[in-house]
């Protein structure tokens, strides 16, 4: 029920704000004016002054296949994504069915309004569909202010869009991030470097908080990039996070890098009484032309209250690197401390093959501490993008994977593709 009232408003809101901002009232005033001018009721300067006028209402720019709406003292912008993927597995040990899926379809709104309020309110239908983010952010200060749902400051791989990134899903360690919560969030940034620190909630999701304390936490990451230019880049950053509960249950497990798979190869189970978690990251890039390198580094140290041999450490990371054939290069957001949009040298349906890329990566994830035995597990992939256009983009991926947990050994293979369009 409550989806269907949170589905039920996304779209008024998005159909709502499409009627507001689209060029119909411009054809409509364009006729209207088409009619006095037929009838002599205004003469041709008039004409001209009042159609021009009545243009400069509303903008409309298509650019990159981007919509987007300029209108006084306000920008919208309407889109989303679709990413339709498919997914055949090697089994080893663990049940793995092929199948397919919509792994992302997504709805967005996001504008200006008087120069320094931004805001976002994104709509995922795939699956049993979920709020994104929807927020609130004033940026007339030295530190912009945003509230609402969205990503905690936490991990390069995190903070670049599911738009963006080289391979169909995050690398292993991606399960310590904490991903989207409520909270507030102050940041800055410069030419070649940002600053971001928040407190954030889990939220209550049903109305009411039922008389219990949720939990909380509060993080901050920091970037720097000592070359920052259009093809060349050098990225280093560092994130702290620290999550409070009280006596709650947490459980760390990740499917192996494949969405498809409902299986997770590691997996903590329901660590009890836990009062609090720390994490560490450390992350890297760089991009040399055609050539892109990135990795991250992740710890957890999971404290707990009243339990013999209480507090767990766990760790993971990735190294990938990635290759243009066709001379592109990754683009690097320095004043954002994240990756964006690829645009090909040439596009598919203007004469063009679009832009190739190729990569490789190597991930790992240890769950294991002395004698709790969470698994570890590295993979290898091996990927394939194609970029038809700078908004469409095929993928493919082969995964090699490597586990061990409670000395059993389970090592699937796994080829997935994707058919990705955003707007």
């Amino acid at each position: 029920m409550k989806n269907n009232k949170i589905l039920t408003a996304v779209k008024a809101t998005l159909i709502g704000a499409s009627l507001a901002l689209t060029p119909a009232a411009f054809a409509a005033d364009k006729d209207l004016l088409d009619a006095l001018l037929t009838n002599g009721s205004i003469t041709k300067s008039q004409y001209d002054t009042l159609m021009k006028k009545s243009a400069d209402d509303i903008t409309v720019s298509t650019k990159d296949g981007q919509l987007k709406f300029k209108s006084g003292d306000a920008e919208f912008q309407i889109g989303g994504r679709i990413q339709a993927d498919a997914a055949w597995f090697e089994q080893d040990v663990a049940q793995l069915g092929d199948a397919a899926e919509l792994r992302r379809a997504r709805l967005f709104m996001s504008g200006k309004v008087y120069n320094d309020w931004n805001f976002k309110i994104e709509y995922d239908f795939a699956g049993s569909g979920s709020l994104k983010d929807t927020y609130i952010e004033y940026t007339g200060l030295p530190v912009a202010i945003k509230v609402g749902n969205f990503k905690e400051p936490f991990s390069l791989e995190e903070q670049t869009s599911s738009k963006y990134y080289t391979f169909m899903e995050r690398a292993l360690p991606n399960v310590f991030s904490p991903g989207r919560n409520q909270g507030l969030m102050g940041s800055m940034n410069g030419a070649n470097w940002t600053a971001a620190a928040g407190v954030f909630a889990d939220g209550v999701t049903d109305g009411e908080s039922n008389g219990q304390d949720e939990s909380y936490g509060y993080g901050a990451r920091v970037t720097f990039a000592p070359l920052a230019e259009k093809n060349q880049a050098i990225h280093l950053g560092l994130a702290a996070n620290k999550r409070m509960y009280k006596d709650g249950d947490v459980r760390f497990r990740a499917r192996p890098e494949a969405h498809l798979s409902d299986a997770r190869l590691v997996d903590t189970n329901d660590m009890t009484n836990v009062d609090s978690i720390e994490l560490l990251g450390a992350e890297a890039a760089a991009v040399f032309g055609p050539l892109s390198i990135q990795g991250e580094y992740m710890t957890a140290d999971v404290s707990r209250n009243g339990v013999a041999n209480a507090d767990y450490d766990f760790d993971g990371g990735y190294v990938y690197a990635s290759y243009f054939l066709t001379g592109e290069s990754r683009n690097y957001k320095a004043s954002k401390g994240s990756f964006g949009r690829v645009k090909p040298n040439s596009i598919v349906g203007k004469g063009g093959v679009g832009a190739w890329e190729l990569a490789l990566r190597y991930s790992t994830l240890d769950l294991t501490d002395g004698a709790f035995d969470g698994g570890d597990e590295s993979n290898t992939t091996l990927g394939l993008n194609w970029y038809a256009t700078p908004t469409i983009r095929f993928m493919a991926n082969y995964v090699w994977v490597e586990s061990e947990k409670s000395n059993i050994d389970d090592d699937p293979n796994l080829l997935q593709l994707r058919a990705q369009i955003d707007f």
